[in-house]
């Protein structure tokens, strides 16, 4: 059985410049164009620094009111990988 997969409104990366482009180059090898923002530590990784994909003004705004949205699902996506992780490591230990 054939899923048809809807496409999201926005794609959230963890990282900066060097992979917000990276994920726009792979979107637009499929004709994709949803916007994406980055999000990155920073040099001193003790900050939030935002990279956008595009300049228009709706989106643009909806990303600056809900930046503490954006910062809470990176989180709860590291939290999630970080436990994966763990458990895949225990079990191994087990074996």
């Amino acid at each position: 059985m054939h899923k048809e997969w809807i496409l999201p409104e926005i794609f959230l990366v963890d990282g900066g410049k060097p992979q917000v482009n990276t994920v726009k180059k792979v979107l637009s090898l499929f004709e994709i164009s949803i916007p994406i923002v980055g999000i990155a530590k920073g040099p001193e990784r003790n900050k939030n620094e935002f990279i956008y994909s595009c300049n228009n003004k709706d989106f643009l705004d909806w990303a600056g009111k809900n930046n503490d949205l954006l910062i809470k699902v990176r989180d709860e996506a590291h939290r999630f990988a970080i436990t994966y992780q763990r458990q895949v490591l225990r079990k191994d230990k087990i074996k």
